[in-house]
């Protein structure tokens, strides 16, 4: 048999192992100090040796700063007065090795210099680590964390947390330290989810409360966030003679300048739900209401309706209210001349009927 090989014959090989072996061996001449040709160093004044090459491969930061003509690219020392030593440290090893270690006491440092040196893989993934973390005690906090390093996943599953547990929250001390322009945001959103409106009010009154003699001029912006009508004259009077209000009086001096042709009920409707399923049929008509919240992303089922027997029916929403009219019951063909109206749950949780 011939030994030589057809000129026509062709094999593309790919090494499959090439690149872990050659991001092997950066570590290793990183580890070394072999070949490297710039020194980042952190707030602390700890020195990492490295390769302006590997740094720019991975992030963008260091590969603008390294080819436009800045002053950076013809130092030999990068100062990096916002990184302390040893998240400067894990970031260097995670350029070279891929890995890093995520725990509760540094993903917050670590996001926040993934987002200046451009680690997006990183920073998304310290974003992750937080939406794990979030809870009803900080979700505030890191709205505003997340609103500040442009992390959009962490800022959307935040507000969830804020708008669907608004009562809960006002019960946390990080609500007495929210600034005036986010809590007037958050009163204003049509997706905050109450049971009684007089929470949107004492949430007011508390804050206001909690350091009276700065916030007190924001108290009129805050109830028109709430849909609150009041007499400015008056409570205008009544605040400069009562600078000092505690809780209570506060909230009774609110009620008090309240315009008397508007009742509190009706300016500070917040429906606790945006989609409502009622009635059905199954072998006999159903009389069930179901109610999805979509800050939640949950069901739950409100009272029932009581007129068990009805179908063929009409819905309509007017204002905060759903009405039920027309319609047969089962045993018989004759119309109805009743209307059943649902009242939100977030004043009485029920129904009435109206002939």
């Amino acid at each position: 048999m011939s030994g030589r090989v057809q000129s026509g014959y062709s094999y593309e090989f790919c090494d499959a192992s090439h690149s872990s072996e050659v991001l092997e061996a950066l570590h290793e001449f990183h580890s070394s100090g072999l070949f490297t040709d710039i020194t980042l160093q952190s707030s602390s004044g700890q020195l990492f040796h490295c390769h302006k090459a590997v740094l720019s491969a991975r992030s963008s930061y260091f590969k603008v700063m390294f080819t436009l003509d800045m002053r950076e690219r013809l130092n030999d020392t990068i100062n990096l007065p916002c990184i302390d030593g040893e998240i400067l440290g894990a970031l260097v090893t995670y350029v070279y090795t891929s890995k890093i270690s995520i725990t509760q006491s540094n993903v917050q440092s670590l996001l926040e210099a993934a987002d200046l040196l451009q680690l997006s893989s990183l920073k998304k993934a310290c974003e992750n680590f937080l939406i794990r973390l979030l809870d009803v005690d900080n979700c505030l906090g890191m709205h505003s964390f997340a609103e500040l390093h442009v992390c959009s996943s962490l800022e959307r599953a935040a507000l969830r947390i804020i708008l669907s547990r608004f009562e809960e929250l006002t019960l946390q001390e990080e609500f007495l330290e929210v600034d005036f322009q986010k809590l007037g945001v958050i009163l204003a959103t049509e997706n905050l989810t109450v049971l009684k409106e007089a929470t949107l009010l004492d949430a007011v009154v508390k804050w206001v409360a909690h350091d009276a003699a700065p916030r007190i001029d924001h108290l009129k912006e805050l109830l028109n966030c709430i849909h609150l009508d009041v007499n400015d004259v008056y409570l205008k009077t009544a605040l400069d003679l009562r600078k000092q209000s505690f809780e209570s009086k506060l909230r009774s001096l609110i009620l008090t300048s309240l315009k008397p042709s508007k009742g509190f009920s009706d300016y500070c409707k917040k429906l606790a739900c945006s989609l409502y399923v009622i009635g059905g049929y199954y072998w006999h008509p159903l009389c069930e209401v179901h109610m999805w919240d979509p800050v939640s992303n949950t069901w739950v089922q409100g009272k029932d309706m009581p007129d068990f027997a009805r179908e063929s029916y009409s819905v309509v929403l007017q204002g905060p209210d759903i009405y039920v009219t027309g319609g047969y019951r089962t045993e018989t063909v004759d119309a109805l001349d009743t209307v059943w109206i649902y009242i939100s749950q977030t004043r009485m949780n029920g129904q009435k009927d109206v002939r």
